[in-house]
């Protein structure tokens, strides 16, 4: 990172953590109709303009480690492959065979050769070719180059592999934009997946989403836990273009909650901002990780109807596989579930707030921007001539964004 970048960013962390007053010039946020967090109308919209065009993160290249290895991506009634072929690179099919539509997979994930349908027998291979099919004389006009398997635009972004439904979108590079330089000194590309925990919830997936994009919480809900380790005041924003963010929150003394008892080895190339702040990176549409040189959780909130989600939180850490690293995941997987169980608890009891009526509007506070600016950006996906009365919001935090 370019260092007059930095020095204003810590600059900017500072003169947050003096603020005592409203920040001049910003505006002031208008309230969220709490009815985006529950109707069935808006959800569909959801669904329809934004999961089904947006790039989205359905795990990483390390969970894929040879040829032949595969793993499905099932969320929002999809079920997709995620394999790596014979010359290395990783695609994504649908999982149906291209005869009469059986799923070709039925495992989480494993090894194959060939994927071959368990209902005729077709067989296709890791880069989505139609090879076999039994009796095949039978078939008056049957071209096999003509039936491939149906390929989903498929990408890596530092190991992390992402997909999108529509074949016109831009490149994965594009639409991360800024997210692109805020890691480019921290060794990512080094990291693999530890573990992975996934957690079903009766709410919507804003409503968990939007609990981790602000810290205003930290100090009430986590007050053993997080607030300790977290200068909370500290908390800056930095808007992005295309919904996505960065935020910095400086840490007290350097250390980190989830890591506490273990001291677990890291690259001696880390800079100075990521051991003694937390850079945290929202990514469009529903991703968050906190990044931090002992380990980190990429989360993505998945929906599965307006009133329940999924929170998919992979553990990422150093590729190394030894006594002492299995001892200090185990204490950090620990202290995540921890985490994640104080926040979880109270994500059904706002839902039913929203849903009952008792709260029609959301307020929100300055270190609540985030939450507008990506609401903002679904209405700007769904179009405002697509969006239902009384849903949408003013479009606000445009002039606000880093270049």
């Amino acid at each position: 990172m370019d260092q007059k970048i930095l020095e204003d960013m810590y600059a900017e962390v500072e003169s947050e953590f003096q603020r005592k007053t409203y920040p001049e010039g910003f505006p002031a946020l208008p309230d969220l109709p709490a009815a985006r967090y529950f109707d069935p109308d808006f959800y569909r919209l959801e669904m329809d303009h934004v999961f089904h065009k947006t790039w989205l993160c359905v795990g990483h290249a390390s969970q894929l480690p040879r040829a032949g290895a595969f793993r499905l991506f099932e969320q929002f009634d999809k079920s997709i492959i995620l394999s790596r072929g014979h010359d290395d690179r990783i695609r994504a099919f649908r999982n149906t065979c291209r005869h009469r539509g059986a799923a070709l997979i039925t495992e989480p994930a494993g090894v194959a050769k060939r994927f071959i349908c368990p209902y005729h027998a077709w067989g296709f291979s890791l880069e989505g070719e139609l090879k076999s099919v039994p009796e095949a004389h039978n078939f008056a006009c049957l071209d096999k180059a003509e039936k491939p398997l149906f390929q989903i635009r498929c990408e890596t972004w530092h190991g992390f592999i992402f997909i999108n439904f529509d074949q016109q979108a831009a490149p994965l590079a594009d639409f991360l934009g800024p997210l692109n330089t805020q890691i480019d000194d921290f060794p990512i590309d080094d990291m693999v997946v530890k573990r992975v925990l996934d957690v079903e919830i009766d709410c919507n997936w804003k409503t968990a989403y939007d609990n981790f994009l602000e810290i205003y919480h930290v100090n009430t809900v986590h007050a053993k836990t997080l607030s300790p380790y977290l200068e909370s005041r500290s908390f800056t924003v930095s808007l992005f273009e295309g919904g996505h963010a960065r935020f910095v929150t400086r840490k007290r003394g350097g250390q980190s909650f989830f890591s506490a008892g273990h001291d677990e080895a890291t690259p001696d190339d880390f800079t100075t901002r990521f051991k003694d702040h937390v850079f945290a990176l929202p990514c469009f549409p529903n991703s968050f990780t906190a990044l931090d040189p002992v380990g980190f959780n990429w989360q993505t909130f998945w929906p599965k109807g307006p009133n329940k989600m999924v929170m998919s939180n992979m553990f990422m850490g150093w590729k190394r596989d030894d006594e002492e690293d299995r001892a200090f995941w185990e204490t950090m997987l620990q202290n995540q579930k921890t985490v994640l169980a104080e926040d979880i608890g109270l994500f059904p009891t706002i839902q039913r707030s929203y849903r009952e009526g008792d709260i029609r509007d959301v307020m929100l506070s300055v270190q609540e921007q985030f939450l507008y600016w990506y609401n903002e950006e679904i209405d700007r996906k769904i179009g405002a001539e697509n969006l239902p009365a009384g849903m949408a919001i003013p479009q606000i935090l445009g002039p606000h964004i880093r270049k």
